[in-house]
């Protein structure tokens, strides 16, 4: 029955109600059923069911758009947020937040697929409350995670633990139970076709996910997935542009450094052209390059310095390095009359301290020498002429380094012009030299016309003869170091009876061969024997001044001391006795003073002659003699008496009885080996 207030009845009041419930979309689900109460009592039940059924259907329907456009204008702000969020890790945390909130869901987290073994490993977590899980990593297959990304699918449980589709790890299904997880929702995160990462949803209850839900979360991954794409492409970008600008930094690096070049190269053969100096060399390069270049020798002695104070202060000093033997001369057969260019060809670099020969190719290279400074060596051929070295503040670039090789390689061009005109010189000066010490007395005026024509040798001025041969080295290389040094030292040099000889002006004979042995060795990294003689003013002096040294340095071989130097008068009594005397002068001392020994043992088979030496060198002492000679002194004793009986006297046990005797047996070993002039 419809009562009526002011002509509207209940039922139409009712009514109206139910449209504003309906309108206004905040009526609670209460106060709906009651308004349902009310008009179950009123008019015709069926009309007032049906009424209420489509108000159901109509509220629910307003209720699922309203939802609809909640959730979508989420999808929108989260768009908004990412367009606004710069980091990535920023990003995916408001990505697996906004799905904590819009699904209800006790917790949310992003696992990534391991491109290299595919499995899922957690990236983010929310609303996790133990660390296990914050750590999990799923094999392909195995887990919600594992199958959403093997699978590219989403996949819903509603309880985790006893769901028979799932493969679970015991490590996994742990971490789950201990966080206390029962449902889970996961979605895949695709870039094309392929799965980069899991989205999740999770509850510690039971809950069925609806497909809405579903749609939901797969819309979030999307745009999670659109996040790491977009980081990645930016991370590309990034990297190609700045790989770009690395490329052009070092393009102009390059283009810089060629010009450089290319003017260092010109420089350099203009100086080869004018002959520069090896100073002006040292200059240049120390202006190119901004540093300090020092030139020193083989032995490590500066010949050259240039560049900032503060950085020559900093380059090192050079250990000696033993020169290169040549490879060219397999035999020490006749070397040339002068010093000659290095054989053609090149071979590696090598750091401070390394010598000998090498076989490979190329010139000599860089070398760190440590604290900012670089070396490299002065080379041509076999032959190494010094090293220049370098100090920069920073270490020198690739073109640099090439700079400083070809700065070299002309260094040793300027030295090889300079010693081939050198060379040119001392043949004309050789030829007088030749023909001064040949068998055939010279010409004597005619001589020193050429001597005073073609500078050879002043003999106004004492001069001093070194004769010299060396081991450890060839005959040519020694020459060629012989020649370097007299040109420094106003001398001449020349090969003449198989051996080096040296003239020098020089008026102490004792310091000029300690100086040119010195520098021979240091050349070559050979073993110099020298004999000296002089010094003379005349050329007739300087050709008997030849013999002797030829002759001391025969003696010097012959008596075991090579690799020293000394003139007659340093070998003592011997070199007296030896100084003018005749071959058969010396045999009959011999003879007549140790014959009969030396006959005795050729007989007997005996070691009088080698025990008489060890007695000498002893002072004397049988017993330290005998220690000499590894046997025992009764042994020494026994041979003594036995040269008693020998000689018929014990004579020459006395001071000037020993000395003869002495003498005698030093002269049976050099008197084949030495041509002593005839008197």
């Amino acid at each position: 029955m419809d009562n009526t207030n002011g002509g509207v009845t209940t039922t139409e009041q009712d009514l109206a109600r139910l449209l504003h419930l309906l309108a206004d979309e905040t009526g609670a689900t209460g106060e709906f059923d009651r308004l349902g109460e009310d008009l179950a009592g009123e008019g015709d039940g069926e009309l007032v069911a049906l009424t209420l059924t489509r108000a159901a259907r109509i509220r629910g329907l307003l209720a699922d758009r309203k939802r609809r456009e909640r959730e979508m204008q989420a999808l929108l702000d989260t768009a908004s947020d990412l367009a606004s969020v710069r980091e990535v890790d920023a990003a995916l945390d408001a990505i697996v937040a906004r799905a904590r909130r819009l699904l209800g869901t006790d917790a949310a987290y992003m696992a990534l697929v391991d491109p290299e073994t595919g499995d899922a490993y957690m990236r983010v977590t929310l609303g996790t409350i133990t660390r296990p899980i914050e750590s999990l990593r799923q094999p392909p297959g195995y887990g919600v995670g594992g199958w959403v990304a093997q699978e590219g699918r989403p996949f819903a449980t509603a309880n985790y633990l006893r769901d028979n589709r799932i493969r679970r790890k015991h490590s996994v299904a742990s971490a789950v139970a201990e966080d206390g997880i029962v449902s889970i929702l996961g979605v895949p995160m695709r870039v094309g076709s392929e799965v980069i990462g899991v989205l999740f949803g999770a509850n510690r209850d039971e809950r069925t996910f609806a497909q809405s839900e579903i749609d939901l979360l797969g819309s979030l991954a999307d745009h999670a997935a659109i996040v790491l794409e977009n980081a990645r492409l930016f991370a590309a970008t990034k990297a190609t542009a700045e790989e770009l600008t690395v490329a052009n930094d070092q393009l102009a690096r390059h283009n810089k450094a060629l010009e450089q070049a290319a003017t260092a190269h010109e420089q350099l053969m203009a100086m080869v052209l004018r002959r520069a100096d090896l100073a002006e060399l040292v200059a240049a390069v120390a202006e190119t390059l901004d540093g300090a270049v020092l030139a020193a020798e083989p032995d490590g002695t500066p010949l050259a310095k240039a560049g900032p104070a503060e950085l020559l202060d900093r380059l090192p000093d050079l250990p000696p390095v033993a020169a290169e033997v040549a490879g060219t001369d397999l035999v020490d057969g006749p070397a040339d009359r002068a010093a000659l260019p290095a054989e053609s060809g090149s071979e590696q670099g090598r750091s401070i301290g390394e010598s000998g020969p090498t076989n490979e190719p190329g010139p000599g290279r860089v070398r760190d020498l440590g604290r900012r400074a670089w070396t490299v060596p002065v080379r041509a051929g076999g032959e190494t002429f010094g090293h220049l070295v370098f100090s920069g503040r920073a270490e020198p670039l690739d073109t640099d380094k090439r700079i400083l090789e070809r700065s070299a390689q002309t260094a040793a061009l300027l030295l090889l012009v300079e010693r081939q005109m050198s060379a040119a010189e001392q043949q004309v000066r050789g030829q007088v030299v030749d023909e001064l010490l040949a068998e055939r007395e010279p010409d004597w005026a005619a001589l020193r016309r050429r001597a005073k024509v073609s500078g050879a040798i002043d003999f106004a001025v004492r001069q001093t003869v070194l004769v010299v041969s060396a081991g450890g080295t060839t005959r040519r290389r020694l020459l060629r170091a012989a020649a370097d040094y007299v040109r420094a030292h106003g001398g001449v040099a020349t090969e003449h009876g198989g051996h080096v000889v040296l003239v020098l002006p020089c008026a102490d004979a004792t310091a000029a061969v300690r100086a040119a042995r010195r520098h021979l060795e240091r050349a070559t990294g050979g073993t110099v024997t020298a004999g000296v003689a002089g010094p003379a003013a005349t050329a007739p002096a300087v050709r008997s001044l030849h013999r002797e040294a030829e002759r001391c340095h025969r003696l010097l071989v012959a008596l075991g001391r090579a690799g020293t130097a000394a003139s007659l008068a340093d070998l003592g009594v011997l070199g007296l006795v030896l100084d003018g005397a005749s071959r058969e002068h010396v045999r009959r001392l011999v003879e007549d003073n140790a014959g009969a020994i030396l006959s005795y043992d050729d007989e007997h088979g005996s070691l009088l002659a080698e025990t008489l030496d060890g007695y000498f060198a002893a002072g004397e002492n049988p017993r330290a003699a005998a220690r000499r000679l590894q046997v025992h002194a009764n042994t020494v004793y026994q041979r003594l008496d036995r040269v008693d009986q020998v000689l018929g006297h014990r004579r020459w046990r006395e001071p000037a009885g020993a000395l003869t005797l002495r003498i005698a047996l030093q002269l049976r070993r050099v008197i084949d080996q030495i041509p002593v002039v005839v008197s």
